[in-house]
């Protein structure tokens, strides 16, 4: 089972101790999940931090308080994945301290295209992405422009980075972290396990009480990251159940087995009520309330659309639903009438 942290959780801006050289600071977003855990790492002559949150007035301030309170200086800003809560603020952090920025690779240069400005770029096909999910053109509208600029709460990145590899290891004050790095909820999502004090910085890879998005997105629309998401579960369920992960949202937990099993239950029970669903053939938007029993609109709709369209691709590579185009260019899924 899941044991949830006891001790109390920071309040926002504050930064507290939770274990030797490990710092949680509680950082606010302007979302319906309000938070977001960020960590420090402190080294012997400077510190490390785990993540950034948004790019705002109130999240830089927040990080210049934390500093005033170690008053060592800052040696490197480590981000998990390229999501805006989580990358936000790395360019003005390494910027303003002239330190440098540890990604892997995909989740960096991810970051630095989907995010940054593309003016004269050709849309065509995140409007067909909308379409072909059944999608009605004020929301394709909604969803589908230029920019000009960086995306709103994302600083520039810095135009170099050290590149972060799945087993590669991180010494700070002594503890080896170890790079363990996930496909799924992100390209190339970086977690850092310490064996020997049996911590796991998890990011959003695996938190307790929420599902992370697994989506299918208009860059890859034939992309199975579910399936990539189902082969984290595995290695992540396979570490002691008496790691405490250390997660992006919500509170540190131990019982990362039983979180793992409880996740994969979570996306087995979807892919069935979809199948059960398309007995007769259904678009995308039709099976969203399969998935989602309130009603959805703005980002809750972009994210709901590709979530469901994760899964639908991965029982279409199964084997379990066929797709077809209608006359219209819109996509429809049916059962084939497998099992697996």
């Amino acid at each position: 089972m899941i044991r949830l942290t006891s001790q109390t959780t920071p309040e926002s801006g504050v930064c507290t101790p939770l274990c030797d050289g490990v710092w949680w600071l509680r950082m606010p977003l302007p979302f319906e999940l309000d938070h977001i855990n960020l960590y420090v790492l402190q080294d012997n002559d400077g510190i490390y931090i785990i993540d950034t949150g948004l790019s705002s007035r109130k999240s830089k301030a927040i990080w210049q308080t934390c500093f005033e309170q170690f008053k060592q200086p800052l040696k490197g800003v480590i981000v998990t994945h390229m999501h805006p809560d989580h990358s936000g603020l790395a360019g003005w952090l390494c910027r303003e301290f002239n330190v440098p920025l540890y990604m892997s690779a995909l989740e960096y240069f991810a970051a630095r295209s989907i995010f940054g400005p593309n003016p004269g770029a050709d849309l065509s096909t995140d409007k067909r992405y909308f379409h072909r999910a059944g999608v009605g053109q004020s929301i394709i509208e909604q969803h589908v422009r230029p920019r000009d600029t960086y995306t709103e709460g994302v600083e520039p990145l810095p135009l170099a980075f050290h590149r972060l590899t799945h087993g590669q290891s991180l010494n700070i004050a002594g503890r080896s972290w170890q790079v363990l790095t996930f496909a799924g909820h992100s390209p190339e999502h970086v977690c850092l396990y310490n064996a020997t004090d049996k911590l796991l910085i998890g990011g959003d890879q695996i938190l307790p009480q929420i599902s992370p998005n697994i989506g299918v997105y208009s860059q890859e629309p034939e992309a199975n990251p579910l399936a990539h998401y189902f082969e984290s579960l595995t290695a992540l369920g396979d570490l002691p159940s008496d790691v405490l992960v250390l997660p992006s949202h919500n509170v540190p937990y131990t019982g990362v087995s039983f979180r793992a099993r409880q996740l994969r239950e979570h996306h087995e029970a979807q892919l069935a009520a979809l199948v059960s669903f398309c007995e007769e053939p259904q678009t995308l938007v039709a099976c969203l309330p399969v998935m989602y029993k309130r009603e959805l609109s703005g980002r809750h709709m972009f994210f709901a659309v590709a979530e469901c369209l994760s899964h639908l691709n991965y029982l279409m590579y199964a084997g379990r639903l066929t797709r077809q185009m209608t006359d219209a260019g819109v996509y429809v899924y049916q059962h084939t009438g497998l099992k697996s």
